[in-house]
């Protein structure tokens, strides 16, 4: 083999580690995100998913570490009779072992007693952005950052929420400018 050959195979080889760290990374989004509406929260399911000091940042709690990381989303997700979450593709910026991640979201989540299709629901729904980071562990590519910011909603809370982490929600264009600039 060549010189300018071993350089081309070494290339491709790169880029072949390339796609399937994306394709890796992709999947544990796509993971996370359905397993949200499939509402099985135990310890295997975190440890598929998370890092051992997972940061979560949601606008109704945050949480630290793969310890509770079960209970802490199970009691998010329990306030709802049934739920619906749909991302978009996922933006994915690999550094080694390391990845950022982010992906826009619409969630739709049922009240309890709602009627079922087709009959109109009672329901709440957000439109928002996940921002985070994975690393690359002996298992895998895992979650060890995550955060939920709140672009709009609609419909009706759950009973039981009576505040939000305001650092979760996006205000962008709902301050008013105090400059006197003319354009």
């Amino acid at each position: 083999m060549t010189q300018p050959e071993a350089a081309e195979l070494k290339a491709l080889a790169a880029e072949i580690g390339r796609l399937s760290d994306l394709a890796a990374l992709g999947k544990l989004v796509d993971r996370y995100l359905a397993s949200l509406d499939e509402g099985a929260f135990h310890e295997t399911w975190a440890r598929s998913l998370f890092t051992e000091d997972i940061e979560m940042t949601f606008p109704v709690g945050s949480h630290r570490g793969i310890d509770g990381v079960d209970g802490f989303t199970g009691r998010i997700m329990a306030r709802w009779g049934r739920t619906h979450h749909h991302g978009s593709d996922s933006s994915i910026d690999v550094d080694g072992d390391r990845a950022d991640l982010s992906w826009s979201l619409i969630a739709s989540h049922v009240h309890f007693a709602s009627p079922l299709p087709p009959d109109p629901s009672e329901y709440f729904q957000l439109g928002g952005r996940f921002t985070g980071t994975a690393r690359r562990t002996a298992d895998g590519w895992r979650i060890d950052s995550l955060r939920l910011r709140i672009v709009w909603t609609t419909g009706s809370v759950p009973k039981g929420v009576t505040r939000v982490d305001t650092n979760t929600l996006d205000t962008r264009g709902n301050t008013v400018s105090t400059s006197t600039e003319e354009n």
